[in-house]
């Protein structure tokens, strides 16, 4: 079956993928980016897609659903390794994630107010912890994403207050990497970040792939990549 690889979506303002499938847009990178920079501004307008403001959510958990896809095909083992000594998708990813924290297209943090859905700037969030933005990012990274700190058991040992209660789910502080997971330290994107998204990364990223459609068949193999990248 054919389907359009990118369709607009006037109600999200942006490009969505496979919209009429459930086909995973993923799958591109092994078998139609083929140069650096096309895999790269993939890399950004997923991410970006995916943290912003939808079904009035500002927020989002930063667990393996922002990341695990771009492991998954860099072809390694079961084990997810965020940190390899050679680059791969999961660390180029990486390395996007914070070019857009740098930008102060998005920011991340931990203690949010319950009461206010939207609000996301916090004196507590990353990118007022250290001297500058790229100390905290370094910090954070090496903390967080190297140390598979997204990827948490919540039945770790020695992880719970006097009380029994897992520090994991708690507000943490920067100071604790220790007790960061995926459930207390979250991402959203800024409202920087949602004019650049929707103004100049949604367009161009849509009028690039606007064009190309995909064959695919029942088991959800690629069968052949129809039309061309506009460049």
């Amino acid at each position: 079956m054919q389907h359009r690889y990118i369709q607009w979506d006037s109600n999200e303002n942006c490009a969505i993928f496979f919209q009429d499938t459930n086909y995973n847009p993923i799958s591109i990178l092994s078998s139609n980016l083929l140069n650096k920079v096309n895999v790269l501004e993939f890399f950004e307008y997923y991410f970006l897609l995916i943290c912003g403001k939808s079904i009035g959510i500002s927020r989002w958990e930063l667990d393996t659903l922002m990341l695990i896809d771009a492991y998954r095909i860099d072809h390694l083992d079961d084990t997810l390794s965020p940190n390899p000594p050679k680059p791969t998708y999961i660390s180029e990813y990486i390395n996007i994630v914070g070019q857009l924290f740098l930008a102060g297209y998005i920011d991340f943090g931990s203690y949010y107010d319950n009461e206010d859905r939207d609000k996301i700037d916090y004196p507590t969030n990353l990118s007022y912890y250290k001297e500058d933005k790229y100390q905290a990012w370094i910090y954070f990274r090496d903390n967080f994403f190297y140390a598979n700190k997204f990827n948490r058991d919540l039945d770790e040992e020695r992880i719970a207050d006097e009380d029994g209660y897992c520090l994991l789910l708690e507000d943490a502080s920067w100071d604790t990497p220790k007790y960061w997971s995926q459930y207390n330290i979250w991402v959203a994107q800024t409202p920087k970040g949602t004019k650049y998204f929707n103004e100049i990364l949604a367009p161009r990223f849509y009028n690039k792939y606007k064009d190309l459609s995909v064959e695919i068949d029942e088991k959800g193999n690629i069968i052949r990549w129809i039309g061309e990248i506009n460049r």
